[in-house]
């Protein structure tokens, strides 16, 4: 089998192994060893490491998936009070000094730094009305939003949806440091296994079965699919994301892929999970995952997925649940 993605260096460096074996076997007593003593043996050890780090990946994943749910809850309910805030002030204090230093509302997707920002600002704001120094008549303090929801209650409000945004970086640099320590890992295992083939082909001669039998590590020529049409929204009675798409004539089609990011600002290849797989004339996938509050957005793409493991994705299209 060879390289075709992240999911069959495993494989690939099994059958490696398996024939480094068999070489072994064939120049006994001694082995075939690589450049800086390089043997089978370190293999085996750099396997481990490289699937430790494959492992690590996932769970990390998991966990910024989830903190971005998390924050993404959050800043729907804050900014919903948010938004009562400003009609409040000027229902219940008309004229007053007040009016000028409403603060405006975070967009959604907002940078943590905004949001933290703007609501700094309504609670000074909703403060220094409660203090309510000079009084203005016909107000008495404390001004309230509905459901007797308070500027403690906004404070405590406030407080976790910070810890949210920290929670989501602490857990985005996690993210990509597991990235970063699986790809330092298996670049310099692929080049171990270019020398392994290289050795191979210079110790045995041509017909040998074990030049033959030499794993690859590039596939054959194939075709690329095209890629299919799509379009994307939000259904408000099913509460889910429907996506649509083409149909693929492709003669080698196997089935239809859904992937998505979730929470990410762009579509980027490493946070994509796979979100729904269709046989060939099922044209539609429907998906609430990440999608968890007013606001919330994924990214997706289909993809065509052939018999012979070629891949197509098609463009990314963004839902935001309303």
């Amino acid at each position: 089998m060879p390289v075709t993605g992240i999911g069959s260096w495993l494989v690939v460096i099994d059958e490696f192994l398996q024939h480094w074996l068999d070489v072994n076997a064939a120049l006994a007593p001694s082995e075939l060893t690589l450049l800086g003593g390089y043997v089978r043996a370190t293999l085996v050890t750099d396997r481990a490491t490289l699937e430790a780090a494959l492992n690590a990946v996932p769970g990390k994943l998991n966990l910024l998936q989830t903190a971005r749910g998390d924050r993404d809850i959050k800043r729907a309910n804050v900014r919903a009070r948010m938004l009562q805030f400003g009609p409040a002030v000027r229902g219940f204090l008309p004229g007053t000094r007040y009016i000028r230093s409403i603060p405006l509302t975070p967009k959604f997707l907002d940078g943590p730094g905004k949001w933290r920002e703007l609501m700094q600002d309504m609670k000074d704001l909703w403060t220094t009305i409660n203090v309510n120094v000079p009084p203005i008549s016909g107000f008495t303090p404390p001004l309230a939003l509905s459901g007797s929801y308070s500027v403690l209650l906004f404070t405590g409000d406030q407080t976790t949806l910070n810890t949210a945004f920290t929670t989501v970086g602490t857990n985005e640099q996690a993210f990509q440091q597991s990235l970063e320590a699986r790809d330092f890992t298996w670049t310099p295992i692929y080049e171990r296994l270019k020398q392994y083939r290289q050795a191979v082909l210079a110790t045995f001669p041509a017909n040998h079965p074990l030049v033959q039998s030499l794993p690859k590590l590039t596939p054959p020529a194939g075709h690329t699919p095209k890629a299919v049409n799509v379009s994307a929204m939000w259904d408000a009675v099913l509460e889910k994301a429907k996506i649509n798409y083409t149909t693929s004539d492709d003669p080698d089609l196997q089935e239809y892929e859904l992937r998505g990011c979730l929470g990410s600002t762009k579509w980027k290849d490493d946070e994509a999970v796979v979100l729904g797989n269709n046989l060939p004339g099922i044209l539609e996938f429907l998906s609430d995952d990440g999608l968890v509050a007013s606001g919330s957005h994924v990214w997706y793409k289909v993809f065509v997925k052939l018999t012979t493991g070629n891949e197509k994705g098609s463009r990314a299209v963004k839902v935001t649940r309303p």
